[in-house]
């Protein structure tokens, strides 16, 4: 058949007048075509009749030939190789897409085509064999899809390096209207943003939020049980809208946004130049308000700018006068310390989720901790390296430690007396050990004797150059403070240095001096 094929309207009238009995020069020149082609037509329409000599009469049926004999001819004798193999052909396709590969595999069962044969049957057979596509419209306010698309590479005005950069683009449904901004990142933090400053350039919050499967915004994407980001979750409660992600895989459920970033890409971006991104979101701005909103969309046949004003910007939600506050989640270890670490830096958890994982979510303000969806600890940010810790996180007898700290220590034995004042400075500033637990169990000894009385007790320990807590709790046992204070009292009697060797003898105990300088020794 001829490459230049006559449509079939013209065929059927063609066949209709040599059933008539026209003559080839007459249906020639009427349908301005050769007088071969007439002939070719008519043979074909002979061989129909002489077949099928029953539908000579009824135009429908021969043309219904005319298509079959039509459809056998445009195929090659490989093409129709091909189709008649198609079972084997898919099966093999699926299992192997290098067609070089294919090709030579089928050359093997019986194949004779080229492989720019295989290539154009390919292509071909897998446009008949797509799903058709429903377009799906929605009303005024219910519905905006998102998404990032890389535009190149723009110098960062912080480092003065030339960064990938994204443009981010939020598309209204209805009106096609849409918010776009370049960026450097995809992260978090940035997705985040992006949607609060579209939803302060619409004024408003659509119903409905379609995203992609990107991890700031889907953590686990899935076809029937999506799980969001907990910061994006947070988002979308803070302004009463609803995330649908797009089914794994399927971008062209959101072909609204794809559109748009392809927009960006093809019509802002070329023969522009950019010094850096607050330049490129400037020119960018200027774009979408004079080009971008003012276009006739090729869908709607409208303004986008109009579409909003007059039907969709009404349909909004209204948005939210307290500004999100951006958090930031981690799910962490609670270490043996009872702290987990977020940022490089750490905060305390009740001591009875040691080794369990809690959800942290910080803010500029707050780190908050959850278990079990139950809030347990909140604390305000700290520095990388710094810690934050809240003493009843720790178990009863470490927080009793804790709280007995060389300061501490210092201020209680100041209340107590000069003389206790003294020996604890001594155990924990003057010494080469620092004897915190001898400090706080001579300070605890206050509990069962007077102040008065402990300080004398200590004031005797000092006299015979004894600074450990053994030696004052057994003068305090032993009342020997009140003896040595009347052998002091007596007239012209001093302490000396024979007594002073004598005391391991009074308090009957061999000496533990735990790291202190006795005076006694030399």
């Amino acid at each position: 058949m001829d490459h230049r094929e006559v449509n079939m309207y013209k065929l059927q009238d063609i066949i209709e007048d040599l059933l008539r009995g026209e003559t080839i020069k007459g249906i020639a020149k009427s349908q301005k075509i050769s007088k071969n082609t007439v002939k070719k037509y008519r043979s074909i329409l002979e061989q129909i009749t002489e077949s099928q000599p029953e539908i000579k009469t009824e135009i429908e049926k021969i043309m219904k030939e005319f298509r079959q004999i039509r459809h056998k001819e445009r195929h090659s004798e490989n093409f129709g190789w091909l189709l008649t193999n198609i079972e084997t052909v898919n099966d093999l396709s699926s299992r192997c897409e290098n067609l070089v590969r294919l090709n030579e595999v089928l050359n093997d069962r019986g194949f004779h085509g080229s492989y720019s044969s295989l290539i154009r049957f390919m292509t071909k057979h897998k446009k008949i064999n797509e799903s058709p596509v429903i377009r799906i419209e929605t009303k005024a306010g219910e519905i905006a899809q998102v998404d990032f698309g890389y535009v190149g590479k723009i110098c960062d005005e912080d480092t003065g390096e030339m960064v990938k950069a994204y443009v981010f683009a939020m598309v209204l449904g209805f009106s096609r209207d849409a918010y776009y901004e370049i960026v450097k990142s995809q992260d978090v933090k940035t997705w985040i943003n992006c949607h609060i400053h579209a939803f302060e350039h619409f004024g408003g919050v659509p119903m409905v939020i379609i995203p992609d499967n990107l991890k700031s915004a889907i953590i686990k994407a899935s076809y029937m049980e999506p799980t969001a980001n907990r910061s994006y979750a947070d988002l979308a409660k803070h302004y009463g809208f609803q995330i649908d992600p797009c089914i794994p895989a399927t971008p062209e459920h959101k072909g609204k946004v794809e559109s748009g970033v392809k927009y960006v890409k093809n019509n802002f971006v070329p023969l522009r130049s950019f010094k850096n991104f607050t330049d490129s979101n400037i020119q960018l701005a200027v774009w979408n308000k004079s080009t971008a909103r003012e276009r006739i969309h090729g869908t709607t046949r409208r303004k986008p700018s109009e579409l909003f004003e007059a039907y969709e910007k009404g349909r909004l939600l209204p948005v939210s006068s307290l500004r999100f506050e951006i958090p930031i989640w981690k799910n962490l270890k609670v270490d043996r310390d009872i702290h987990i670490q977020f940022d490089r830096a750490y905060y305390s958890a009740p001591h009875e989720l040691r080794g369990e994982h809690v959800w942290a979510r910080k803010t500029w303000s707050q780190v908050a901790i959850f278990h079990e969806n139950e809030l347990i600890a909140v604390h305000f940010p700290a520095q990388p390296g710094q810690r934050r810790t809240k003493k009843e996180h720790y178990p009863p007898d470490k927080t009793r430690y804790m709280e007995w700290d060389t300061s501490y220590c210092m201020k209680q034995a100041g209340e107590i007396g000069e003389a206790t004042f003294h020996l604890v400075n001594k155990l924990l500033n003057e010494e080469p050990i620092r004897n915190l637990r001898s400090a706080q169990n001579i300070i605890r000894l206050e509990k069962k004797h007077t102040r008065k009385k402990l300080d004398d007790a200590v004031k005797c320990a000092i006299s015979f150059g004894s600074f450990t807590y053994h030696t004052v709790k057994n003068i305090l046992e032993k009342d020997l403070d009140t003896k040595i204070c009347e052998v002091e009292n007596t007239e012209g009697s001093k302490l000396d240095a024979s007594y002073a060797r004598d005391l391991k003898e009074l308090l009957n105990m061999e000496e533990q001096d735990h790291g202190n300088i006795c005076a006694n020794k030399i």
